[in-house]
């Protein structure tokens, strides 16, 4: 994808998200399931949906092929054909590229409320207390469960602590992808797959 054809002013954020190397299929698998792992924290938070996602992509003028080949988990347990692999598809660089972007952007938008879930959750970890004895973390980790649990083969899944784990670790991140340098820091988390 020529970074022409995205918005304007998203450039200098396309031009920032550049790699030494391509990475090996392999990698790019690694990349593929990070970024499907981070939206699905987001969907579980935030109840995205398809229409909100293409709605971004098309205000940022990133490609509908690279949208489309973001499939929300939701989605996925809807239509089982979407469960292998995801998507099905190799991902390409220039997806990834295109996700990172849309995935912060939405982070961005949605900046408030995931900051009041990261605030309860040091606030209940200081505690230490169960997240799920609050209205909003409890929804976001029981949903998380849900999406996650519905896409992936029972010989893949993880305890129930492992999974309230990864929600949470997730949920952390996400505040920071959604600061305005945020595509830079999850494009090096993004790195770290092809060294």
């Amino acid at each position: 994808m020529n970074n022409t054809a995205i918005n304007p002013s998203l450039v200098p954020y396309w031009e920032d998200l550049t790699l030494s190397h391509a990475p090996t299929g392999l990698k790019l698998d690694q990349i593929q399931i990070h970024l499907d792992l981070v939206l699905l924290a987001l969907e579980a938070l935030t109840n995205l949906n398809s229409e909100s996602l293409l709605a971004t992509a098309q205000e940022l003028n990133i490609s509908m092929s690279i949208a489309q080949t973001f499939n929300l988990w939701r989605e996925c347990i809807l239509n089982p054909s979407l469960n292998n692999g995801r998507s099905g598809k190799k991902l390409q660089l220039e997806q990834a590229r295109g996700q990172v972007l849309l995935i912060c952007h939405l982070a961005q938008q949605n900046q408030e409320f995931i900051r009041r879930a990261v605030t309860l959750l040091e606030q209940v970890t200081f505690q230490d207390k169960d997240p799920y004895r609050t209205t909003l973390l409890g929804n976001y980790i029981e949903k998380f469960n849900d999406l996650y649990q519905g896409c992936i083969p029972p010989s893949e899944s993880l305890s129930p602590s492992q999974l309230s784990k990864l929600a949470s670790k997730l949920l952390v991140d996400l505040l920071f992808y959604s600061a305005p340098n945020g595509h830079r820091r999850l494009w090096i988390a993004l790195l770290d797959y092809t060294r």
